[in-house]
């Protein structure tokens, strides 16, 4: 283990030295026999603010709000940009690439960190982007450098680590190409076009890419009867709900969180219900039209609001345009041309005989024979691991909230809402956790397990607020077992460091998880899960990555409302080292350059 670790730093050292002389691109096609590269990226983060109504200008990077109109006095809304956009660029690198990627915050008086999905951070958890616990906040106009590797392919984000940094701009596409789904999945392989897809929400109103006018096309090269294009969706929008379509097409979803699916037995569907922060691919398959054989140039896609869902989200609509080259002569009609007749049947993929009536709801509202949920999707058969079927640890969190009365400024009742995690309201610490575990400050703070409370939560109250820190031996077999007693309010989670199996779900909280029939053949490998009201989801997973993982609730706007738990793998810096010049947070005082 000694060795391997040397080797890596020595390596990667290397590679940084030599990226810093001639950077080079890492948009490319991946071939399992190319070394890996560095990847260089700088993003600048600001924020800015804007009046969205009709009187007041616009700029291009916040198109968001055209045509939106109020007879009340003005709104001012703020938004964040990444290198000068409202969300950030994608990032596309290679399985096993290494990033250095300088982040500067041009905020002032607002301090962030970034947080990229999918990556288990294995040897670099002081990379994972979680203030206070794996790094301290990257104040205003100061710079930080990331260094890790890539180590999980898939779609992916990165995004700031609250939020509301996250749905208001502070994000974009971090795409990880495998050279195994490029060249030898069955049905990965075929898929050569890829198309970026972020949806993000702004006042109400929907946007891809960063665009409220976007539209996608598509080119279909050749005489090719297959549709071949690969879509890379994301979806952050905290407040709604939006089941999406393609007009007369059907979906089929390829991959969750980056995890392969089992494509043989996984049904078409004509819509999908998307949950916050959700990441998948997939493709779409053309219905008979109903003009014969011939199809229409322009598609709508569809995102219509979840109506139970409370919130002021819009339906948006965006268009997919075909057009195709056909022996280097291009097929799409002249201006005024009837846009039926633009493309000819055989150009697309082949129509279903049959068009399925079946949606999915990923959320998991309503189960049945009509609407599909996450457990009856197949899960990869090779993925789950067969020692998965017993487990060294257990854990049960308990989501609840409590109303507490008390009196505001000028002696008027008020009444806020206390959410806890085993009664619990997480709180941030005040030194680096990382840096710092014997910290006497941070065990004073420090609650769960089989700790004593600490000495602010006696007699225990409506609000024990303290660091919540749950032991795991590194290498354990753990299932984790997520109760949402919570019977308004459905709560999405993202585990940092690691992806588990979703082997049970059920409705009714005080449903005991010991009955729970769990699917121990082919469940589902997630990272973000939804904990719906009044429901219980179980979970395993295998502890290999030491280190200090966030089990964040990713609905807060702020760092928490109270509902995180981290979840402390293995001996501290066992099997990673911390740089000797990694900042601390004692040692911070006034803007400095931190590069790593």
């Amino acid at each position: 283990m000694k060795v391997q670790k040397e080797c890596f730093i020595f390596y990667f050292t290397l590679l940084v030295r030599v990226a810093e002389e001639r950077p080079i691109s890492c948009d490319r096609v991946c071939n399992r026999a190319d070394w890996p590269r560095i990847c260089r990226f700088e993003l600048v983060v600001e924020k800015r603010t804007f009046r969205p109504d009709s009187n007041s200008p616009v700029p291009d990077n916040v198109s968001l709000a055209d045509g939106w109109k109020s007879s009340e006095s003005p709104v001012i809304a703020s938004y964040y940009t990444v290198n000068g956009r409202y969300v950030g660029p994608t990032l596309t690198v290679c399985e096993n690439d290494f990033l250095v990627v300088d982040v500067e915050n041009r905020i002032p008086g607002e301090s962030i960190a970034l947080h990229w999905t999918g990556q288990s951070q294995r040897r670099t958890p002081f990379m994972d982007g979680v203030p206070m616990i794996t790094q301290c906040p990257i104040a205003s106009f100061t710079r930080f450098q990331y260094r890790f590797q890539a180590d999980k392919a898939g779609t992916h984000l990165y995004h700031g680590f609250t939020g509301t940094e996250r749905t208001q701009g502070l994000l974009g596409a971090f795409v990880v190409r495998s050279a195994y789904e490029l060249k030898h999945s069955p049905v990965l392989s075929v898929l050569t076009a890829e198309t970026v897809w972020l949806v993000t929400e702004l006042q109400g109103m929907l946007a891809v890419n960063g665009q409220r006018s976007w539209h996608q096309t598509y080119t279909l090269n050749g005489t090719t009867s297959e549709s071949n294009l690969r879509v890379r969706l994301l979806y952050a929008v905290r407040q709604c709900q939006h089941w999406v379509e393609l007009e007369d097409h059907n979906l089929q979803v390829l991959t969750l969180d980056g995890n392969g699916l089992e494509h043989v037995t996984m049904p078409s569907v004509r819509r999908l219900l998307l949950h916050d922060g959700i990441r998948m691919d997939l493709t779409f398959h053309r219905r008979v039209p109903m003009d014969g054989d011939q199809i229409k140039r322009d598609y709508e896609i569809r995102f219509t609001p979840l109506e139970t869902v409370r919130g002021s989200c819009d339906r948006a609509i965006f268009s997919l345009r075909f057009e195709s080259l056909l022996h280097g002569r291009s097929l799409t009609p002249s201006a005024g041309t009837d846009g039926a007749e633009s493309i000819k049947y055989n150009l697309i993929s082949p129509p279903i005989l049959h068009p399925s009536d079946v949606a999915l709801d990923l959320v998991g509202n309503v189960c049945g024979t009509s609407v599909l949920c996450p457990q009856d999707l197949p899960g990869a058969r090779d993925q789950f691991p067969k020692d998965l079927a017993t487990y060294d640890t257990r854990l049960e969190f308990t989501i609840s909230t409590r109303a507490r009365d008390g009196t505001g400024p000028f002696g008027e009742p008020i009444r806020e809402t206390v959410h806890s995690v085993n009664g619990f309201t997480f709180a941030f610490p005040s030194v680096l956790m990382l840096r710092e575990p014997a910290n006497d400050e941070l065990r004073a703070h420090t609650c769960g397990g089989h700790r004593a409370l600490p000495r602010s939560c006696h007699p225990m109250t409506a609000r024990c607020e303290c660091v919540h820190v749950e032991h795991i031996e590194a290498g354990h077999r753990v299932e984790l077992v997520l109760i949402n007693a919570d019977t308004a309010d459905d709560y999405v989670y993202h585990l940092h460091g690691q992806s588990v199996f979703v082997v049970g779900m059920a409705t009714g909280h005080r449903t005991a998880p010991q009955k729970l029939v769990r699917n121990l053949t082919a469940p589902l490998q997630r990272d973000t899960i939804v904990v719906r009201r009044d429901s219980i989801v179980v979970v395993r997973f295998v502890a290999k990555n030491a280190g200090l993982w966030l089990l964040r609730d990713i609905g807060s706007p702020s760092w928490s409302r109270g509902l995180d738990v981290v979840l402390n793998v293995g001996t501290h810096q066992s099997d990673f080292d911390i740089p000797s010049n990694f900042p601390s947070c004692r040692h911070f005082v006034g803007p400095r350059y931190f590069l790593v």
